[in-house]
């Protein structure tokens, strides 16, 4: 008892693997892992058994569940109110810290939206037929699965007409703004020449900044609004590519990025053909640096009130030391998508609790074979049951609650792919991500699991942490 109470208490981020090594402290998962071939083709890893830490095997006394304000903050450790959702460090770790003043964990459910399928629309129909009531059967949904925030690409016009209804029992929430990526989008329909222009050459048009303001004002009646946490500016943006070979190999003498790399390379003496690692990442992250000025310029500059949460680092440009710098700078979260590992791997942890900000996972799934869905697409595990998607989570969740720089989660998603949607993006239709089955069910064996972890998520962050400073 004794030797596993000083791992909740000191090596944070190595809890679960540890644990995990004694064999009764853990148990095993049989689970396959999704990835792409040489040609790009998808597959899986043969059966392999993992081992996953949950809250019942973890050998101490947990405290009873913290009393939680209307926004789901913890009572019991007090900051200074603002009115609107913050960032606090203390004693060592970041935390969220509601509109009230109370420490916040933000356990979140991605893109709470309706589905768009024929059986979605008949289903919603028969089960809900309005907003309002969907928003209700929301609400009790994270209830069941004890989640206390809802994620990027979630219906913000039903959140918002919900929380008008319900001021004292809200729904907390994020906005996905998509600045470069609506650019990009609005440029290429009106300017055909530029169709084969890198995403991030966009970021260089001297229209962009002023397309920014345009769309945050849109966004500028929520400045006031209690309930909504932050800002996403964009998601998995591909910082990761080779952007220097990028924007010069389009040649485009029109284009400002392409100028930006040819000054660069001639600027350092730098040979294209044998670009260093570290070459590419210091161009990568000062590409970043412009972009997270631009938008966090203007998203303050129209909304002070609230959180800049980032633009959802995904693959290498999550380890990019250069790029975390630039998000260092200017979020106030650094949002992370995290896929291909169990659990966050402690190198990943330690660059990211060096930071001065604190970061946030904000796409993580695993599938499950009895869903009944082919589960080919997305890049979530493979497991067995709904009970085994619930043991991975709290596995995963585990090892974020012993990091010092994590403020949240964010579970990707409310509902399962359909198939038989005639609408869906061909490479990601037919799996088992949801809370939520496309009848509007919940799994309730992964729902038990999560809402174990989710309703003692206080009490175990402060077992991690020792006493908190009052």
């Amino acid at each position: 008892m004794k030797y596993k109470l000083i791992i909740l208490l000191g090596f944070l981020h190595l809890t679960v693997s540890l644990l995990a090594q004694s064999g009764q402290d853990s148990i095993l998962v049989m689970a396959k892992k999704w990835s792409r071939d040489k040609n790009r083709n998808i597959v899986y890893s043969d059966w392999t058994a993992f081992k996953a830490m949950t809250v019942g095997r973890m050998g101490v006394d947990l405290p009873k569940p913290s009393a939680l304000s209307r926004y789901g903050g913890n009572l019991s450790v007090p900051f200074n109110a603002s009115g609107f959702f913050r960032i606090e460090k203390d004693n060592g770790k970041h935390w969220m810290v509601d509109p009230e003043g109370n420490a916040f964990i933000g356990i979140s459910l991605n893109s709470v939206r309706k589905g768009s399928s024929p059986q979605h629309e008949r289903v919603f129909a028969e089960k809900y037929g309005t907003d309002a009531k969907w928003m209700a059967g929301v609400k009790q949904d994270m209830k069941t699965a004890g989640f206390n925030m809802l994620g990027s690409w979630s219906d913000t016009a039903a959140i918002r007409g919900y929380n008008q209804s319900n001021t004292k029992d809200g729904i907390v929430y994020t906005t996905q703004l998509s600045l470069l990526s609506g650019f990009v989008q609005q440029q290429k329909k009106n300017d055909p020449s530029k169709k084969e222009w890198p995403t991030l050459a966009f970021l260089f048009d001297p229209g962009f900044e002023n397309y920014c303001r345009t769309k945050c004002e849109a966004n500028k009646n929520a400045a006031n609004d209690p309930w909504l946490a932050g800002h996403f500016s964009d998601n998995e943006l591909p910082f990761q590519n080779n952007l220097i070979k990028e924007f010069i190999s389009f040649n485009d003498p029109g284009s400002a990025a392409y100028h930006l790399a040819v000054n660069w390379v001639q600027t350092k003496s730098l040979d294209t053909a044998n670009l260093t690692k570290d070459q590419q990442e210091n161009f990568s992250g000062y590409v970043a640096s412009v972009y997270y000025r631009i938008v966090s310029s203007v998203i303050k500059q129209s909304d002070p009130n609230h959180l800049y949460m980032g633009s959802r680092l995904h693959s290498s440009a999550k380890n990019n030391p250069y790029l975390l710098k630039a998000c260092e700078q200017y979020c106030d979260i650094i949002s992370i998508n995290y896929y291909g590992n169990w659990t966050p791997t402690a190198k990943d942890f330690n660059a990211w609790n060096s930071l001065s900000k604190p970061f946030m996972i904000t796409e993580f799934y695993t599938k499950a074979e009895d869903s009944g869905l082919p589960n080919i697409t997305g890049a979530g595990w493979l497991v067995k049951t709904q009970q085994e998607r619930g043991i991975f989570y709290q596995n995963f969740c585990l090892s974020l609650l012993a990091a010092s720089n994590c403020v949240g989660w964010h579970w990707f998603r409310y509902q399962d792919n359909d198939p038989t949607d005639p609408k869906a993006d061909p490479s990601n239709n037919d799996s088992n991500k949801g809370l939520v089955n496309n009848r509007y069910e919940v799994y309730l064996p992964l729902a038990e699991k999560m809402v174990e972890l989710n309703r003692n998520a206080y009490g175990l962050r402060n077992l991690n942490q020792g006493q908190l400073k009052k």
